[in-house]
């Protein structure tokens, strides 16, 4: 047998073993590629076995037709097949690590997942809500009689997910959509929901995430069908630019943040946010179970008939979450000063209208919520939330139809899944807006249908 036939004997014996390999990743559950995987791991200790066979084989051969040792571009390209299959089985044990999170290997170097939903609501209202694009924010003043009925396939979103690991590095990248740009009738514009590098270290056991985020305190969000969760009425959410490090100790995790709204006019005043949060999981509460603390604070410059001075801003968030059965049960009570639009609270933290001169508007808050799944095809949710400024920093001001001296909110939905993508829902909401001494009123019934992909 010649030297040309053990090689091409080796590299179909190599071919065959990476066909497996890629069969393997192709089994679409993460327990079938970590059972493949360690069988991989036992051929490439046969592998080496082969090719040190081979590599004396050939040199044997090679001396009985030439004379001579065996030539060094044989060897060479043994040991570049040897090294390749080492660099495919490696790469599947990455591919395997993000099995666990969905993700699937692109082009053998990225994971890679695509992900996203189609959401179509049918709203009717009985008054006019306002603050935002079709989702509830308050009631409009002096509009509790007015109804409508409206269709709203906005909250559709799409997404991506990009991770790579480098030993004990994973570097993720993500950016998501959805169609809450600016309203321009049927033509919804996109716009970036989130847009963030994160890169974690498993050895130190933490995480820098640097881009636009989720708020990173008073992260529990009530389980409504409405896209607005709460918006303005006990729920203090958003998605903000921020540098976000994050250092888990066994079953704490601990949190420091920098944060702040995107810059709109370089006149602006406002500085950064700085935040900190402590928060436990699991443990003696059981899986699903959370207690967390977080909180920031801030500066503002404002001017006044006095001068310019600098205001303090600052905000305090618990969050509690526990799962008893088929019952889950959370709630977020919080309480802060000149807290506006980080917190989707727009124009809730100044009173630039006082008769002092600007200051900073003192609030309180909490949303709590229950959730019950008796099957996997069922899940009902109710819940109720409230943001309530201090009237007295409010003095003077002239209130629009964004601010409000007090905001209460009520709801129930249930959600039931015809597929495993395909789930409907119908969800009710009473909504109470207080200006003072005035109040109005307003209810919102939806049906709704979500694919999720």
């Amino acid at each position: 047998m010649g030297a040309k036939t053990i090689l091409v004997k080796g590299g179909v014996v190599l071919t065959v073993l990476l066909f497996a390999a890629s069969f393997a990743y192709a089994a679409p559950t993460n327990e079938d590629i970590m059972k493949r995987l360690e069988q991989m791991e036992q051929e490439l200790k046969q592998l080496k076995q082969v090719n040190t066979e081979l590599r004396n084989k050939v040199a044997q051969q090679s001396k009985a037709d030439l004379g001579t040792k065996a030539g060094p571009a044989d060897l060479n390209e043994i040991q570049r097949m040897v090294e390749q299959d080492r660099k495919d089985i490696k790469e599947l044990k990455e591919s395997a690590g993000m099995a666990s999170q969905g993700m699937k290997a692109v082009l053998g170097k990225y994971n890679m997942q695509i992900y996203g939903r189609v959401k179509v609501d049918l709203n009717y209202d009985t008054a006019e809500f306002r603050k935002y694009n079709d989702f509830i924010g308050v009631v409009g003043g002096g509009n509790s009689g007015h109804g409508s009925t409206n269709f709203n396939p906005r909250d559709s979103r799409f997404g991506l997910k990009v991770a790579r690991r480098d030993d004990q590095w994973l570097s993720e990248a993500r950016i998501e959509t959805d169609f809450y740009g600016d309203n321009n009738g049927n033509n919804l514009i996109p716009r970036m929901r989130l847009g963030y590098v994160k890169v974690t270290n498993d050895d130190w056991k933490a995480n820098l995430t640097v881009g636009q985020d989720w708020i990173p305190v008073a992260q529990l969000n009530p389980p409504t069908i409405d896209f607005g969760v709460m918006a303005a009425a006990g729920n203090l959410w958003w998605r903000v630019p921020q540098i976000t490090l994050r250092k888990n100790v066994g079953d704490f995790e601990f949190l420091v943040s920098a944060m702040r709204h995107r810059r709109i006019e370089t006149s602006e005043n406002n500085r950064i946010w700085g935040l900190a949060r402590i928060a436990y999981a699991g443990g003696i509460l059981g899986k699903g179970g959370l207690i967390a603390l977080g909180g920031g604070w801030s500066q503002e410059k404002l001017t006044n008939g006095n001068g310019t001075n600098d205001v303090d801003k600052w905000m305090m968030a618990l969050e509690l979450k526990y799962v008893l059965g088929k019952f889950t049960f959370m709630a977020e009570p919080w309480i802060g000063e000149g807290m506006d639009r980080e917190w989707l609270r727009y124009d809730m933290g100044i009173n630039t209208l006082a008769l002092t001169g600007p200051d900073t508007i003192q609030s309180r808050g909490f949303w709590a919520a229950v959730s019950y799944k008796p099957t996997y095809k069922w899940a009902f949710n109710t819940g109720v939330g409230m943001d309530d400024p201090d009237n007295d920093d409010m003095d003077g001001m002239i209130l629009n139809d964004r601010q409000f001296t007090k905001n209460t909110y009520v709801f129930a939905n249930t959600w039931y899944s015809l597929t495993s993508a395909v789930k409907m829902g119908v969800e009710v909401i009473r909504l109470e807006t207080e200006r003072f001494n005035k109040s109005d009123k307003g209810w919102r019934y939806t049906f709704s249908t979500m694919y999720n992909f």
